[in-house]
C-alpha cells in the first residue's frame, strides 16, 4: 500500500468509482486541513483506475489562485484533452443540443465556432458544458478528479453545482477536494457540494506506526530507530506535509526551498492580515502566547485576535484551545522562517518590553532578548540578560547562561572595566563546558581591568584545572602573586606553577617548596589546598618525593575535597593523577563513588571527567569490562568532542584504552589527536598519546613503536618528568628492544627503570619493571626477580600485572621441570578469567592444559571458515587481500571476523595474536 492509514479512505473511493461504472454517478468530496494528504490520496485514484484499461476514463483538474480570473477554467482542464482529441464525428454528436452553448470553450476543436465572448452567457455556457459532461459519459463512464475546489473559479463552480445536481442521472464520479480554513471553502457553491456529496472523507493524521511506515517508504535508513520515529511524530502531528518538513530539515543532504514555509506564506496571504499578524505574534510568544498578549504584539483588539485564532484553528495550523498552540512545532518554525528580518525584531523587541513590563521571569525576557541585536533598544535590557544567566546558572545550565553574557556584551562600550568584569563571569560560565573559550576571554578580561590586584583576582577565579592547558600561560604571564591578597596571591601561585609545569628547574623548585610546608602541610583554606595539590603533582611528576608520602598527602586532601562533581574543575583531577600514580586506588575509589552518588538539581551528577576517572580506576584494579563501557559512556557524554575535553579526561580515557586493549577507543584517540593537535597539546597528552601510538602499532610496527616510546622519553626527560608510574616508556621500549635483538639497550633502560621505581616506592612499576627485567635474565637471578614481581604485584592490587608475573615464573619453573609451574598458570588463568582479559586467557588456559589431557585451543569455537579468516588475519593480510585469496567479498570478510571477535571476546585484531598463544608485546599486554 502506497499510503499508510489510508485503507478506509481508498476503498470508499473505489466504491464510488465502481458504482460510476455500473452507471450509478455520485459526488465525494475529500476535506481536511493544510497537508493532511488530499492531493496524495487524489493521485493513489487516479492510479487505480489508469492501471485498469477497461474501466472508467479519467479527468483531472488542479484549480489555482493564479487562474481563479479564467473562466471556466477547472472545465476546460477537464473537458479539453478529450475534445481536442476528438474526431469530427465524436465532436458533432458531443455538441449536439444544448452542449453546444459551451463550444466556445474549446478552440481547435472540430466545428469551433470562434471566440466572441460578448455573444455567451456563463448560466448557458455551464449547461453545455454539463451536457457536454454527459454527452461523454454516454460512451464510456467518467472519473472526474478536481483538486484544491476552494481556489476554482466562479464559473466552473457553478457549472460543478449543476453536475452535482444531476451526477446521480450519469455514469460519473465526482471526487473533489476542499481545504479547510480557506476563505474560498465557505461559497454557497462549495457548501452545495458538500451537501449534495454522498461520500465525505476526512483523513486523519498519521499515528506514530503511520509516520514509520512512511520513512520506510521513503527509504529513510533512521525508520528503525524507534525513538527517530515517535521525534518525527511528535514534531509533525502526524500531518503527512509536515512530516516532510520535519525530515528534511533533520536530514544534512535533504536541501531545498520549504514546501511548508511557501504553502502556509501563500494561504497567511489570502486570509486577513490580522491573521497573519496573529500567526507570527504566536510564533514569537511561543509557550506564552496568552491572548491578551498576543494583543499587545499584534496591535488588535480581544475581538479580532479572536477571530484571528479561529481561522488559524480552522485552517490547522493552531490547536483549538487556550492559551493558542500551534499544531505541530514544525509549523511555529515554518512561520518564524516566513518573517523578515525587520518583522522578527519589531516583534521581539515589544515582546521583550511586554514581559519586562509585565514582571516576567528574567530569562523569558532574555529569550526575546538573544535575537535582538545590540545595542539594545532600552537601557534595562542588558540586565536583565545578566540576571537570566544567573538563573540559568543556579538551575545547572552553564551553556545557557553563555548565551545570555555574550548577548550582554554587546551592549557594553569595547574597552572599560565593566567590560572586564562581564567577560570574567563569561569565562567562569565557560569553565563548565568550554575551557579554551574561558582561557580566551578571561585573556580579553584581564587587558580591561584596571588594577593589578584586580587582575591577579580574577586570574584566581577561573578553576585550577584549566590550567592544564597550555594556553593559559599566556593569562598568568600577566600577573604575579605579589599583586594579590595572601590567599589570592596562594591561588595565584597554583595556577603559575601549574602552567609551568614542563620547566624542570621550577619542578624541582615545587618539590622544595612542597618540603618547606613540613610534614603537616595547612588545608585550612582553598588556597592552600589548592597550593598543595599543585605541589604534589610537581613531586608526582618528578618522583621528587617518595610514593607513601604522596598518597598520605593526597588521601587527606581529598578528604577536605567535597565528593562532587563541581571539584573536578578544582583539586580532584591532579589528586587523582597523583593517588593512582602512588598506588592509592583505595582512597580514589571510594571518593570517586561518593562523588557519582551527589545529586545535583534532583538527578545523578554524572559528568564525563568523573565518570572517566573511575574508568581508569577500574581498569587498573582489573575490572576491564566495565571500564570499557564507563568509557564510552564518557566519550559519549562529551559528543566525541575530544578538542574541548579536559586534559583528565582524555588521560583517563588513554588508561582505559592501553590497561583494556580496547582498540576502537585507542584509534579513536589515536585519530583525533593529530599531528597539529599533539603539536598544540601539552605534555601531559602528548606523551600519553605518543605512548598509545606505539601500544596500537606494536604488533605490526615494532621498531616504530619503539621510536615513538624513545621520543616520549626524550620528551620526558627534558621536562625532568621521571615517574615510571604515569609513563613506562623505559619498560615498554626494553620489552620491544628485547624482541628486536637488542638486549643491551634493553637491559640499561630496565636497570634505570628499577633505579626510579624503587626511589618513586609504588608496588605497580616496581613490579612490571622486576618481570621485564627477569626475561632479560637467566638463572638464579631471573627467578629472584620474578619472585620479587609477584610478591610487589600482590602487594600493588594490579592484578593483571600479577597474572603476567605469575605467567613469567610458571614458564621459568616449566623449564626447570618443577610441578609447581602448574600452580601459577592455574593461578595466573584464574586472576585472568576474573579480569575478562581474554587475550591473557587464552594463553593461560593453554599453559594450564595438563600432560595427557586434550589441548583445548581458542580456535576451537570457529568454525572453519571463521578460523581460516583468523589464520590470513594472522598472517598479516588486509580484508581485501583475505577476499581475494578466499574468492570471497570484502563484506564476507568483515563478518568472519567480527564473528571471531566475538568468540574470543577480543576487541579487534591486534588482540588476536596473544589469544592463539604469540607472547609478545602485541596489544600492550605483556609490558
Amino acid at each position: 500500500m502506497a499510503l499508510p492509514e489510508r485503507e478506509t479512505e481508498l476503498r470508499r473511493l473505489r466504491g464510488a468509482i465502481a458504482a460510476a461504472a455500473a452507471g450509478q454517478g455520485s459526488v465525494t468530496v475529500l476535506t481536511g486541513q493544510l497537508g493532511v494528504g488530499k492531493t496524495a490520496l487524489l493521485k493513489e485514484v487516479l492510479q487505480t483506475v489508469e492501471a485498469d484499461p477497461g474501466g472508467p476514463k479519467v479527468l483531472t483538474a488542479a484549480a489555482s489562485r493564479t487562474e481563479q480570473d479564467f473562466d471556466f477554467g477547472i472545465a476546460c482542464q477537464v473537458l479539453e484533452p478529450l475534445v481536442a482529441e476528438a474526431d469530427a464525428g465524436d465532436a458533432d454528436r458531443w455538441f449536439a443540443g444544448t452542449a453546444s452553448a459551451a463550444r466556445w470553450l474549446f478552440p481547435g476543436a472540430p466545428g469551433w465556432p470562434g471566440w466572441e465572448p460578448g455573444d455567451h452567457n456563463d448560466v448557458l455556457t455551464a449547461h453545455g458544458l454539463l451536457g457536454l459532461l454527459a454527452a461523454i459519459s454516454a460512451d464510456r463512464p467518467l472519473v472526474v478528479l478536481v483538486d484544491d475546489l476552494h481556489v476554482a473559479d466562479r464559473q466552473s463552480l457553478t457549472w460543478l453545482r449543476q453536475c452535482a445536481r444531476r451526477i446521480h442521472e450519469l455514469p460519473c464520479a465526482l471526487v473533489v477536494t476542499v481545504r479547510e480554513g480557506d476563505p474560498g471553502a465557505d461559497r454557497p457553491a462549495i457548501r452545495e457540494l458538500w451537501e449534495l456529496a454522498k461520500t465525505r472523507l476526512r483523513p486523519a493524521n498519521l499515528s506514530e506506526a503511520g509516520v514509520g511506515e512512511v520513512l520506510r517508504a521513503a527509504s529513510d535508513s533512521r525508520a528503525g530507530d524507534a525513538r527517530f520515529v515517535a521525534a518525527c511524530h511528535a514534531a509533525s502531528a502526524g500531518n503527512p506535509l509536515y512530516l516532510s518538513e520535519v525530515v528534511r530539515g533533520d536530514h544534512p543532504h535533504r536541501v531545498g526551498p520549504s514546501v511548508l514555509k511557501e504553502r502556509l506564506a501563500a494561504q497567511l496571504a489570502v486570509l486577513p492580515p490580522q491573521v497573519g499578524d496573529c500567526a507570527r505574534a504566536i510564533a514569537v510568544l511561543g509557550a506564552h502566547a496568552q491572548p491578551w498578549l498576543v494583543e499587545h504584539l499584534t496591535g488588535g483588539d480581544s475581538v479580532a485576535v479572536a477571530e484571528a485564532v479561529r481561522a488559524l484553528s480552522r485552517l490547522g495550523v493552531l490547536d483549538p484551545g487556550c492559551p493558542p498552540r500551534f499544531a505541530a512545532p514544525v509549523l511555529r518554525t515554518a512561520i518564524e522562517a516566513s518573517m523578515t528580518a525587520q518583522e522578527d525584531l519589531r516583534l521581539r523587541a515589544r515582546a521583550a518590553t511586554v514581559f519586562h513590563e509585565a514582571g516576567f521571569a528574567a530569562e523569558t525576557v532574555a529569550a526575546q532578548l538573544l535575537e535582538v541585536p545590540a545595542p539594545s533598544p532600552s537601557p534595562w535590557m542588558p540586565e536583565e540578560l545578566r540576571t537570566a544567566a544567573d538563573a540559568a546558572t543556579r538551575r545547572g545550565e552553564p551553556e545557557t547562561a553563555a548565551r545570555y553574557l555574550r548577548r550582554a556584551l554587546l551592549d557594553l562600550p569595547p574597552d572599560g572595566p565593566e567590560r572586564g568584569w562581564r567577560l570574567v563571569d563569561l569565562a567562569l560560565t565557560e569553565a563548565a563546558f568550554d575551557v579554551l573559550a574561558a582561557i580566551r576571554h578571561l585573556t580579553q578580561a584581564v587587558g580591561l581591568l584596571p588594577t593589578a590586584r584586580e587582575r591577579a583576582e580574577a586570574v584566581t577565579l577561573l578553576p585550577l584545572s584549566a590550567f592544564l592547558r597550555p594556553e593559559a600561560a599566556v593569562l598568568v604571564g600577566r600577573v604575579t602573586p605579589e599583586d594579590a591578597g595572601a590567599q589570592a596571591g596562594l591561588r595565584l601561585e597554583a595556577r603559575i606553577r601549574l602552567t609551568r609545569c614542563e620547566d624542570p628547574t621550577l619542578l624541582a623548585g615545587a618539590v622544595d617548596r612542597l618540603r618547606e610546608l613540613g610534614p603537616e602541610p595547612p588545608t585550612a583554606t582553598l588556597a592552600e589546598r589548592e597550593l598543595l595539590a599543585v605541589l604534589l603533582h610537581a613531586a608526582t611528576l618528578t618522583a621528587g618525593m617518595p610514593a607513601d608520602t604522596v598518597a598520605e598527602l593526597t588521601d587527606r586532601l581529598l578528604r577536605c575535597a567535597p565528593a562532587s562533581s563541581a571539584e573536578f574543575a578544582g583539586t580532584a583531577p591532579l589528586l587523582i593523577i597523583s593517588a593512582l600514580s602512588a598506588g592509592a586506588v583505595g582512597p580514589t575509589s571510594t571518593w570517586l563513588e561518593s562523588a557519582a552518588g551527589e545529586q545535583v538539581h534532583g538527578r545523578p551528577a554524572r559528568p564525563a571527567s568523573l565518570i572517566a576517572a573511575r574508568g581508569a580506576v577500574l581498569a587498573q584494579t582489573g575490572q576491564l569490562t566495565r571500564a570499557r563501557s564507563t568509557a564510552w559512556e564518557a566519550y559519549e557524554l562529551i559528543g566525541g568532542n575530544l578538542g574541548e575535553a579536559p586534559e583528565s579526561l582524555v588521560m583517563a580515557l588513554v588508561v582505559i584504552a592501553v590497561i583494556t586493549r580496547d582498540e576502537r577507543l585507542a584509534k579513536t584517540l589515536v585519530e583525533h589527536f593529530d599531528e597539529h593537535a599533539l603539536a598544540r597539546a601539552g605534555l601531559h597528552i602528548r606523551a600519553a598519546l605518543l605512548m598509545l601510538r606505539g601500544a596500537v602499532t606494536a604488533v605490526e610496527d615494532p621498531r616504530g613503536a619503539l621510536a615513538r616510546f624513545l621520543d616520549c622519553g626524550a620528551a620526558l626527560h627534558r621536562a625532568g618528568w621521571r615517574n615510571p608510574g604515569m609513563f613506562p616508556w623505559r619498560t615498554w621500549s626494553a620489552w620491544l628492544q628485547r624482541r628486536l635483538g637488542d638486549p643491551g639497550s634493553a637491559g640499561e633502560l630496565i636497570d634505570d627503570e628499577i633505579r626510579w621505581a624503587r626511589r618513586w616506592g609504588a608496588p605497580g612499576p616496581l613490579g612490571r619493571a622486576l618481570r621485564i627485567k627477569a626475561s632479560l635474565s637467566s638463572g638464579a637471578e631471573a627467578d629472584r626477580m620474578v619472585a620479587e614481581s609477584i610478591e610487589t604485584s600482590r602487594a600493588s592490587g594490579d592484578r593483571l600485572e600479577l597474572v603476567r608475573a605469575l605467567l613469567a615464573e610458571g614458564t621459568l619453573l616449566r623449564d626447570d621441570g618443577k610441578e609447581e609451574a602448574e600452580d601459577r598458570f592455574r593461578e595466573a588463568y584464574r586472576l585472568a578469567e576474573g579480569c575478562g582479559a581474554p587475550w591473557l586467557t587464552g594463553r593461560t588456559a593453554e599453559e594450564t592444559t595438563g600432560p595427557g589431557a586434550p589441548l583445548v585451543r581458542p580456535s576451537a569455537a570457529l568454525s572453519e571458515a571463521e578460523g581460516r579468516v583468523a589464520g590470513f588475519a594472522l598472517d598479516g593480510l588486509t580484508n581485501g587481500e583475505i577476499a581475494a585469496e578466499i574468492n570471497v567479498t570484502r563484506r564476507a570478510v568483515e563478518k568472519h571476523l567480527t564473528n571471531c571477535y566475538r568468540k574470543l571476546g577480543i576487541s579487534g585484531r591486534a588482540e588476536l595474536a596473544e589469544v592463539f598463544g604469540a607472547w609478545g608485546f602485541g596489544a600492550r599486554s605483556s609490558a
